[in-house]
């Protein structure tokens, strides 16, 4: 069973890689590496061997035969034009569904972690800026660890077929303690400023 994450070096798809390899999945990323920023990720996630990497979905195609895909999933940059501005997951149950975009589109929550768009004052969600304590008090915001936690336990619990409306129907809240994640994300973004505003 592989998964397939378009988008595996956008801070979202990066967590959702490093969940699904902690749960001993076999992965296989798509994504180009053109910053300094995407290249420290890679790093994190590339040495895994059961993490294989390619830059397009054409160059994956053409070299690599993959057995059964339990999932190809994109994740989208916000749009604003659309319902929720905070992004997409886009499910497909195949390769030749995600070239084709034919799958379940799931608007993103506001989310917050370690490896989002930020500086010192502001998150960018898409290329739109806002203030990073405004998004993080948000009551529905939740942190990104907590989101995919319940998100990939619903989606390998449930299915494709079944994970949007599950998605819809539960209110996916946050339980985290809030304080100390705000104080671990800033001590992130202090420690690795240099790949935050690459």
């Amino acid at each position: 069973m592989v998964y397939i994450i378009d988008s595996c070096f956008h801070w979202v798809g990066f967590h959702l890689v490093q969940h699904l390899l902690t749960e001993g999945k076999e992965v296989i990323g798509i994504d180009q590496v053109e910053t300094s920023k995407r290249e420290n990720l890679y790093f994190y996630i590339g040495r895994n061997s059961r993490f294989q990497h390619f830059h397009s979905l054409k160059e994956m195609d053409r070299h690599c035969h993959q057995e059964h895909t339990e999932a190809a999933i994109r994740i989208e940059d916000s749009n604003r034009e659309a319902a929720g501005g905070f992004g997409a997951i886009l499910l497909c149950e195949s390769v030749e569904a995600l070239m084709e975009e034919k799958g379940e589109r799931l608007d993103l929550p506001p989310l917050y972690g370690e490896w989002m768009p930020r500086d010192e004052s502001f998150a960018y969600i898409g290329r739109e800026p806002i203030l990073f304590n405004e998004l993080f008090q948000r009551k529905d915001a939740s942190y990104i660890e907590d989101f995919l936690a319940r998100f990939l336990t619903k989606l390998t619990e449930r299915g494709i077929s079944a994970v949007k409306e599950v998605y819809r129907m539960e209110q996916l809240a946050d339980t985290s303690d809030r304080e100390k994640i705000y104080s671990q994300l800033q001590n992130h973004y202090q420690r690795h400023q240099q790949f935050y505003e690459d």
